[in-house]
């Protein structure tokens, strides 16, 4: 059940607000603001100030008496000054405003003085002092430079310490140049977040209860809105309310999922896409083994427990569920599910930044679960002692998820669940990072029988009673069946059915079946499949995970072993042969 946010609960100004005054106190004058640069900053009791972060931290330097310039590549130099503010700011006639070097020249003289408070906001930093995909500032363009050396030295001047004058560099796409970022530039990089729980639910409340702005659907109510909207920025919500309001159509929880997909998908610059599951457990038919298994650790986490693991890997052979039990996981924890893009650029340091932005966004949308399918492929095969191809990216890359995969502030916060189709290509490294490897093997004949129904009704067709599973599953075609296997010859009896009266959508019977599955060709190798099941129980890292094992660890007596675990396998005990395991794999490694 959720725990919501008391409605006597103050929410302050956002953690970052609070973090930059710290800093001025503490005599830092250089700043660099990114991430969730777009977002508007809420404080419920001023409301009515309620702006983007450019124009919030005008307002807020102008009311404490500064004189508030902005600058931007496009716009050249402009004033920041609030309409209500006190005091007019007298712009320059002598200069150029649009010429990048004449304007912050003038302003650096404006920063060293010690009569009045002066503050500098650089809108789109990004743009003026590219980071330059990583490369060497001499790809930079001359007035880049100009402008990188000037930036830097306004962090490092002696004569801007000794004011209070404060220099603002926004960065919308993390894309400042090195120089600036590293530690030690002067710069104090602040991130700012997405809003969170309590934030959410105060800027709902305030649009539709005080500005009655927009309606959410009857049975959805203010405080789960809220919580749905996890990952959104307020900005989000905003155009979420106002389209319902312009409209009169009534917020749901789908129009919802659609953009929190959208919005995440843009911050993380297409670098992870969002999974909205659509079932739970109850959808799983088959893989015992795994949903026993999970439903102790949902119940482990929802308890508080830290002893959780932080990393799984689901191994086994294509085809047979690992990918829709990650969904079905998700929908059971409640947490957000990223399934991880690809990351890599052939740019110098584009694929660490791209790294840093995917973490940083997890970390601030907790609880998570970050699925890495295919790892074989995202994280890279068998590694050499040779040196890299590229230039140790692919090292660094893993060096620094293996960092976060180990931090004990994540676990039970974020759970990084990772799947391969050939857990063969993974070297023992990469293994060892994950405290529980699961197998997925195919499907027994009871399975078989309880995913007929569901992979029909996932096609939209309907199954009469006639349907006969344990002959369809003795088919020689479908001797090993994958999942997707089975799908598609449900797909093809549905086909016969439908040209057998003439109807779309006619019932399947058994005689369709048969026709389909004897008709199927696999287009796998079972050789293949068999020594990647094989490989899967060998890296399996309790017993109690395998298929034919109860958690407690008994054998399950329903559990018909697949015919290459005979002689592998005992039958009674579930005991694993590993000499003989491993005699067939090497068997298997010289004709696969």
């Amino acid at each position: 059940m959720l725990r919501w946010m008391r409605h006597t609960d103050v929410v302050t100004a956002p953690e970052w607000v609070q973090k930059f005054d710290r800093h001025r106190q503490a005599g830092v004058r250089a700043f660099i603001l990114t991430f969730n640069t777009n977002d508007f900053v809420f404080i419920p009791s001023e409301p009515e100030r309620s702006s983007r972060p450019i124009y919030f931290l005008a307002q807020k330097l102008a009311d404490e008496g500064y004189a508030v310039y902005g600058f931007s590549f496009g716009r050249g130099l402009f004033s920041l000054m609030p309409p209500n503010a006190r005091q007019r700011l007298s712009m320059p006639n002598e200069i150029d405003g649009t010429n990048p070097e004449l304007v912050l020249r003038w302003l650096t003289r404006q920063l060293q003085q010690l009569e009045r408070k002066v503050a500098v906001i650089v809108d789109y930093a990004d743009h003026l002092v590219p980071n330059a995909q990583g490369l060497t500032s001499a790809v930079l363009q001359p007035q880049q430079l100009v402008a990188l050396e000037i930036l830097h030295g306004w962090a490092n001047s002696d004569a801007i310490r000794q004011t209070d004058n404060l220099v603002i560099l926004l960065s919308h796409e993390n894309q400042v140049h090195d120089l600036l970022m590293r530690s030690g530039s002067g710069y104090i990089v602040l991130q700012i977040p997405l809003p969170d729980f309590r934030s959410r639910l105060a800027f709902v409340q305030h649009l539709l209860q005080e500005m009655r702005i927009g309606q959410l659907e009857d049975d959805l109510a203010i405080e789960e809105f809220a919580h749905i909207t996890g990952g959104l920025r307020l900005v989000d919500i905003h155009e979420l309310l106002t389209f319902s309001d312009s409209t009169g159509q009534k917020v749901t929880r789908d129009m919802v999922r659609e953009r929190k997909a959208d919005t995440i998908r843009q911050l993380c610059q297409d670098l992870v896409s969002v999974v909205e599951p659509t079932c739970g457990f109850e959808g799983v038919a088959g893989l015992q083994h795994a949903v026993e298994y999970f439903r102790w650790l949902v119940w482990q986490v929802r308890s508080g427990s830290e002893n959780v693991p932080q990393a799984i890997l689901l191994a086994g052979v294509p085809g047979c569920g690992k990918s829709y039990i990650v969904s079905a996981l998700g929908k059971e924890l409640g947490f957000l599910v990223f399934k991880l893009g690809t990351i890599r650029e052939r740019w110098v340091g584009a694929s660490e930044r791209n790294l840093e932005r995917v973490l940083w966004v997890a970390e601030t949308l907790a609880p998570v679960l970050i699925w890495v399918d295919e790892i074989d492929q995202t994280f890279g095969g068998q590694r050499s002692a040779a040196p890299s191809a590229d230039a140790g990216t692919s090292e660094r890359l893993i060096g620094r998820i293996w960092d976060f995969m180990g931090s004990m502030r994540y676990r039970g916060k974020i759970l990084w669940v990772a799947t391969t189709n050939r857990p063969d290509l993974l070297d023992a490294a990469t293994v060892d990072r994950f405290q529980v490897v699961i197998p997925f093997l195919h499907p027994t004949r009871k399975e078989i029988a309880a995913l007929l129904p569901i992979l029909a009704k996932q096609v939209g067709r309907v199954l009469a009673e006639d349907i006969d599973s344990d002959k369809i599953a003795s088919i020689p075609s479908l001797r090993l069946p994958t999942v997707r296997a089975l799908q598609e010859v449900i797909g093809v009896a549905g086909v016969f059915a439908d040209a057998e009266t003439g109807q779309p959508g006619t019932t399947i019977h058994q005689r369709h079946l048969l026709r389909a599955a004897h008709e199927f060709k696999p287009n796998y190798n079972p050789l293949v499949h068999e020594f990647i099941a094989l490989t899967a129980i060998r890296m399996t890292s309790f017993s109690f995970l395998l298929p034919w094992r109860t958690f407690d660890g008994r054998r399950r007596t329903d559990y018909e072993l697949p015919e290459y675990l005979k002689g592998i396998v005992d039958e009674t005990s579930g005991e694993v042969d590993l000499m003989a395991l491993h005699r067939r794999l090497s068997e298997l490694r010289r004709v696969v």
